[in-house]
């Protein structure tokens, strides 16, 4: 198995490609729902688009965690990941630099049968939980966009009114950020001061000193 992530500054690569695939009919349409967008896509003559549902979505890295060591700090500034059926991973910044090997599985688990792996997953794989679209967008969807959308569609799910818990998240963060602007502006107006004040009176206090 191989991942390729895109490096920076050279972004033009076959995942690239397809994603302009798909941009080439929906961006000339006006989209509303989910499934105009699907429907849009799936015009593509070189895409094939599989929507996903609530139980694609699995809990993989609590899985993962039970089988393998934490990388964090270790793979940072690599782009090119290569694994096969043991636990190796070969990992490297770019094609012209070195691989390295790191070893992933954790303590005894060369022991465990491909048969007991699977039986462990099945058991203890589990799906997500949905904990709902960020309060403040569908504040922002019902309130900003749905007033722009033809009367036909405004009914889809993507534009209910929030629930009164919903408006309430919504007011709170509304004063967070307010206050959060506040701070950030004082602490910019108290350095401003402070630099515009040693500039202006440094020499004279270094004279009298």
């Amino acid at each position: 198995m191989n991942f390729i992530f895109l490096v920076v500054g050279h972004t033009k690569n076959a995942a690239d490609r397809l994603f302009n695939s798909l941009k080439v009919q929906y961006r000339k349409k006006n989209l509303y729902t989910f499934d105009m967008l699907v429907e849009a896509l799936s015009s593509s003559r070189t895409i094939t688009v599989h929507p996903t549902v609530a139980e694609d979505f699995l809990d993989y890295g609590k899985l993962f965690d039970f089988f393998y060591k934490k990388l964090a700090g270790q793979i940072q500034q690599n782009h090119i990941f290569s694994s096969g059926q043991g636990d190796e991973i070969r990992v490297r910044e770019s094609v012209l630099h070195q691989e390295i090997i790191l070893r992933v599985f954790k303590k005894n688990m060369d022991s465990l049968s491909n048969t007991q792996v699977q039986d462990y997953a099945q058991g203890e794989l589990a799906q997500l939980e949905f904990d709902g679209i960020n309060p403040y967008k569908v504040y922002e969807l019902f309130k900003h966009y749905r007033p722009y959308v033809p009367i036909e569609y405004q009914s889809d799910p993507m534009y209910a009114e929030p629930s009164p818990e919903q408006m309430a998240k919504v007011k709170s963060e509304k004063v967070d950020r307010k206050e959060f602007r506040a701070t950030l502006k004082k602490k910019k107006y108290d350095n401003t001061k402070e630099r515009l004040e040693a500039v202006a009176f440094g020499d004279l206090e270094e004279g009298m000193a």
